[in-house]
Order: structure tokens, then sequence, then C-alpha cells
């Protein structure tokens, strides 16, 4: 099971934070009944960039994943329909949209260097 979120989480995560209002950040759509979130990136990639996210604090996604397979895919399906029920709102996702998720410790490259043949995902030091 997934620890719940805490005061300390609250202080030191900072999806647990912009979720309980304690840290800036926009939060598109929250499901108080599935406990699901999506919040606009503070580091976007693309021109719509949201971050699916549990209520609950999980110190990776892949722990959750790991911990919380079911809820995990359910996550995900709920993004999906959150981004489709939107689209009428955010004109790009009409055109459709990209769904990823993060697992490993890894930096991702800028998008500008994405169209280059041969780019690589470089590892944390």
């Amino acid at each position: 099971m997934t620890p719940e979120t805490t005061p300390e989480t609250k202080a030191v995560c900072p999806f647990c934070g912009i979720l309980a209002g304690v840290e800036p950040g926009t939060v598109i759509v929250r499901d108080e009944q599935k406990q699901f979130a999506l919040i606009k990136s503070i580091h976007p990639e693309s021109v719509v960039h949201w971050l699916a996210v549990p209520f609950e604090h999980s110190e990776s996604t892949e722990l959750y994943e790991r911990q919380n397979a079911g809820r995990f895919i359910d996550l995900f399906e709920w993004a999906v329909a959150q981004a489709k029920r939107l689209a009428a709102e955010e004109p790009y996702l009409e055109k459709g949209f990209t769904l990823k998720t993060h697992f490993g410790s890894f930096e991702t490259i800028p998008p500008s260097e994405n169209s280059y043949p041969g780019h690589r995902v470089k590892p944390l030091r």
C-alpha cells in the first residue's frame, strides 16, 4: 500500500504540496471520488503538459506501479478520459496527445534536441 500523504510529505513532495494548496501550482482537474488530479507542469515539454497524480504520496512512479498496479492503470485511464473531456478547452488536445510516464532516474532532453536523429537520454549522475 502506498504511504498516506502526511504534513511531512506535503512539505517535501511538490505534488503533495500542490494538491494540498501549500505549494504553488495549477490543478487542471481534481477528482475527489477517484482521488486523482491533473496538474500543470512547471517545466512543460509541450504546449499542453499535464501531470496525472494520485492524491496519496509515493516515493516514485515505479514503486507506485509495483504497489498499486490496478490503481496505476486507473490513473492512466482517468487521465486519458480527462484529456478527451477537456479537448474543447485546449484546442491543441483535439489534434491528439501523448501520455508518458518516467521510470528510473533520468534527465529528459529538451524538446528542441529531440528532433536530432540518434538523441539519447542522459542518466543522472
